[in-house]
């Protein structure tokens, strides 16, 4: 029996209707695969053999030899669309556990069994763990019943096995929860190599899910850390094959409201957005809230995903085209540009005055406004006002939030925009805050050169005195040794270049 066959059986009448809606949208372009689940009967005693649906598919016409092996393909093809089920059903097989018991209960021991025997071949090829457990105890006990416990044995086994991958896979989660980040800390050598250390022992798991999920928080954890090995030249081919094998396999199943997808888009961009143009960053920040569209939970949450996107796009803008000091500044942007920013402050503020957002996800709040304050920054001298309001209104209104991982991008856009607006008293006051908030706490290597760098620049031009030079001198400088601060450095660059700093830029090394 073929896996869609079984697959087909399987399903409910919600489920498959679910199923068949979404092979129809994909058969707008092949007709095939919506032919090939119509064919097959839903009954789970009869059994069609591959020659008779082959023929139901392709008419009595078709060449049977040449033509047989594109009907596997489309067998296959057409399991693989079960992918929307996995995505957003996750437990569509478990219907099944009381289909079992009722046959069973009604004397069909036979049909019983053969549905559950098929049951458990289609769990363990999409990973659905929990429901594979429960048929398998079934099957175990029915062996019992029926005094063959050698059998019963290697179904209790298998649930053995499978217990350990459930209680892998709880392990993981925890770890990601409680473990992973590092809560503002300063991360030391030991602790990073610790959590590395865990992550490895799930990389190699017979199941795929886990593995991904092992895989991709590596990556993460590096990225988290800011530690050198994730701009590596190989992280990006990893991440590619990551998102091959997600795809490859998407099929599998993971636990309902996890998806690795986005978070993948974001370490992608991260990794690649200094060597990504700008229609290419922009594409893949649109594919990445594109991507999302296929979750249906997000009807019930924020749609973090689109939140990373504007995260992203906002960082490109701004370290691209900030020059709001200038009084020319708006006239530098391309006109796409500046269209492309208000539409991703319009979304920004619709997004912002749900009260969902500020209700019940208060961090998500802070980190969305910390991006709106960024897209403000690129905005005329309104929008620079604006985002001083907005920024310190995060400070004063939500002190006892622990939310250290945005401390320094908010610090980082008080800073530019009182540059901006030459307050260079505020300025001062942002920055020794800044300094107090951070004290032994890890921050993004950038954004603390950036504050350093406009705040030496601020206190040179209120009193031209040279040991801000210097100082300034040697935070560019260290923008060489950041292989990822190119963008950094020119911005650092051209504020020197405008404000006629007399940074002694040609004894400068790499120059």
């Amino acid at each position: 029996m073929l896996l869609i066959e079984k697959v087909v059986k399987l399903l409910d009448d919600f489920h498959f209707g679910i199923f068949r809606e979404h092979v129809k949208n994909i058969s707008l372009r092949s007709y095939y695969p919506l032919a090939l689940i119509d064919v097959i009967d839903r009954d789970v005693l009869v059994e069609q053999s591959s020659e008779e649906l082959f023929r139901k598919v392709y008419g009595e016409e078709a060449d049977g030899e040449k033509d047989l092996k594109k009907f596997f393909q489309l067998a296959h093809y057409t399991f693989k669309l079960t992918n929307v089920l996995a995505r957003n059903y996750p437990d569509y097989l478990q219907n099944n556990i009381s289909r079992v018991q009722q046959y069973i209960n009604e004397g069909q021991l036979e049909k019983g069994t053969h549905l559950a025997e098929i049951l458990q071949d289609v769990c363990e090829k999409v990973e659905d763990i929990s429901t594979e457990i429960n048929v398998s105890n079934i099957l175990a006990q029915k062996e019992l019943l029926l005094q063959a416990s050698k059998e019963s044995l290697q179904y209790f086994d298998r649930i053995q096995h499978l217990a350990q991958l459930q209680s892998d896979m709880n392990n993981l989660n925890h770890f990601l929860v409680k473990d992973l980040k590092n809560k503002g800390k300063e991360a030391t050598e030991e602790d990073k190599k610790e959590k590395l250390a865990y992550l490895e022992q799930f990389v190699n798991s017979p199941s795929f899910s886990i593995r991904m999920i092992a895989l991709l928080n590596t990556y993460n954890l590096l990225y988290l850390y800011r530690d050198p090995a994730f701009y590596a030249p190989n992280t990006y081919e990893k991440l590619l094959d990551i998102e091959e094998q997600l795809q490859k396999y998407d099929y599998i199943i993971f636990p309902f409201l996890h998806n690795l997808r986005p978070r993948l888009a974001f370490l992608k961009l991260n990794y690649s957005i200094q060597q990504l143009s700008f229609e290419e960053v922009l594409a893949e920040a649109a594919r990445m809230m594109e991507d999302s569209e296929g979750d249906l939970f997000w009807n019930s949450f924020i749609n973090l995903p689109e939140l990373s996107s504007i995260a992203i796009q906002t960082s490109h803008f701004v370290s691209t085209y900030f020059t709001s000091y200038r009084p020319d500044h708006l006239e530098l942007i391309p006109e796409e540009v500046l269209t492309r920013l208000e539409q991703l402050r319009r979304r920004c503020r619709i997004i912002l005055d749900n009260r969902l957002l500020e209700e019940k996800f208060v961090v998500r709040y802070i980190n969305l406004s910390t991006i709106y304050g960024g897209l403000l920054l690129l905005g005329d001298k309104k929008d620079i006002k604006e985002c001083v309001r907005v920024q310190e209104g995060i400070l004063s209104v939500y002190q006892q939030v622990a939310f250290h991982a945005s401390i320094d991008p908010i610090y980082t856009n008080l800073i530019m925009a009182n540059f901006c607006l030459e307050d260079y008293e505020q300025l001062e006051k942002s920055y020794r805050r800044y300094k107090k908030s951070t004290k032994g706490k890890t921050v993004n290597p950038e954004n603390d050169l950036t504050i350093h760098a406009y705040y030496y620049a601020a206190k040179w031009r209120e009193n031209g005195r040279n040991q801000y030079i210097k100082k300034l001198r040697d935070i560019i400088e260290q923008t060489y040794e950041k292989h990822n601060l190119e963008r950094t450095r020119k911005n650092l660059l051209d504020i020197v270049e405008y404000y006629k700093i007399p940074v002694p830029l040609a004894n400068m090394k790499n120059i």
